[in-house]
């Protein structure tokens, strides 16, 4: 579901070929060239894909399928939209098209991505934040899934974008995974807590290390899912991660095992670009500008005074880091755009379409195509998420996939091993 140029189908295929797709959907609201579709369809000519919007689809309809997948469009949740509503925003609602294809198909296996700030959505002004994200669960746990979560930062793993994104991954009630899980809530905290240090998706260590770092919180206490929208409330959130077994959920915070990130040393090309990516002097002192960052004081309709600002981004941005998140305005003069001193000739530029894509681990030049325009490039490259990534977690769910099916699929992992085997 919303396929978008592939990024999980490119993931799943560099994960093994054991995966198939066998159904896809991609379609773009108020957009005549619906250049998404376009490339996906492209570069996965064989794939069965429609081009129609998700909620008009006869859910029934779709092929059976074991794993269910989708980046759900998340501008709802993003901090990038000061007008975010959560589930009730116009994007948000597709979170009810994913509910209806659940129930519709009961996948065994479900693997989805959204915004870091999913957890925490509508915000603390709202007086509910997390809201969003309990609704979610819920839905999950009546539907009779057990949930995993956990919020990723892709450098953290060795990729080359600080790429802050929350992937959930929930298994149907059958499943010797979901099984696992159920035990655990007649064990210890101990217990719990060392489920969380190892369960999937990634390797990680719980942040301080101690017990009674875990945080219980029972969704049940709140009868009627029509009740839940209005009346769940959780302090600050959902922590990083966590899972979510038959309505109890159990959270904490984490440290990544962090690996050697690949920097943009890597991907940016000196003498490479477009002369059109090139800063004039006054798209430069624009830019100056915009990343300097700022403090003032805003003033509310009720007439409450609140600060409000913007930090300082690194102008021009380093090479020696991994990129910031990529945004879908990433060739225009704005404060989120990435502007590199190019190593060959030391002038100021933007990235190129293929550094973007790099950026995420496509191949270089994936976006590109016939009525393919550059702003059309960027734009799916904001959209899309880390496929590498992507491959890491989809290797851990197909060596679940093997302990339910009996079959050598992949080579074993081990951490994963000791979650189910113990």
């Amino acid at each position: 579901m919303f396929a978008g140029v592939g990024g999980f189908h490119l993931g799943l295929s560099r994960a093994s070929d054991v995966y198939e797709v066998v159904w896809a959907d991609q379609f773009e609201p108020a957009r005549k060239n619906q250049f998404a579709y376009n490339i996906y369809k492209t570069r996965f000519p064989n794939t069965n894909i429609v081009n129609q919007d998700i909620s008009l689809v006869n859910k029934f309809k779709i092929p059976d399928m074991d794993l269910l997948v989708g980046g759900f469009p998340c501008q709802d949740y993003s901090v990038a939209s000061s007008s975010a509503m959560g589930l009730y925003g116009k994007k948000g609602v597709l979170w009810w098209d994913i509910k209806d294809v659940i129930e519709a198909k009961w996948p065994k296996f479900i693997f989805l991505e959204n915004v870091d700030r999913l957890l925490t959505s509508p915000g603390t002004k709202s007086g509910q934040p997390g809201r969003d994200f309990g609704m979610i669960l819920r839905t999950l746990s009546d539907l009779g899934y057990g949930v995993t979560w956990k919020m990723v930062n892709a450098a953290d793993y060795g990729y080359p974008q600080r790429r802050r994104r929350t992937f959930i991954f929930a298994v149907r009630e059958d499943t010797k995974f979901k099984k696992t899980m159920n035990t655990l809530l007649q064990t210890s905290i101990n217990k719990i807590d060392e489920f969380i240090l190892n369960m999937p998706p990634l390797s990680n260590s719980l942040k301080n290390q101690s017990i009674g770092q875990v945080t219980h919180v029972n969704l049940n206490e709140i009868t009627k899912l029509s009740d839940f929208s209005n009346d769940f409330k959780i302090n600050r959130g959902f922590r990083k991660t966590g899972f979510m077994i038959d309505g109890q959920v159990y959270m904490a915070d984490f440290e990544p095992d962090v690996r050697q990130p690949k920097t943009l040393k890597n991907i940016i090309e000196p003498n490479n670009a477009d002369e059109t990516l090139y800063l004039t002097k006054e798209m430069e002192e624009k830019f100056e500008k915009l990343k300097g960052g700022f403090r003032t004081t805003k003033i509310s309709k009720t007439g409450y005074e609140y600060p409000y600002g913007m930090g300082k981004i690194a102008f021009p941005d380093s090479l020696d880091y991994p990129a910031r998140t990529m945004v879908t305005s990433e060739h225009t003069v704005s404060r989120m755009s990435h502007v590199v001193r190019d190593p060959g000739n030391n002038k100021l530029r933007l990235i190129s379409p293929e550094e973007a894509e790099q950026i995420n681990t496509f191949p270089a030049g994936w976006t590109s195509g016939k009525n393919i325009t550059p702003s059309n490039r960027y734009f799916t490259m904001g959209n899309a998420l880390v496929v590498d990534l992507v491959k890491e977690i989809s290797e851990q769910i197909l060596y679940l996939a093997n302990l339910e099916n009996k079959t050598n699929y992949f080579k074993s992992d081990k951490k994963v091993e000791k979650v189910i085997h113990n």
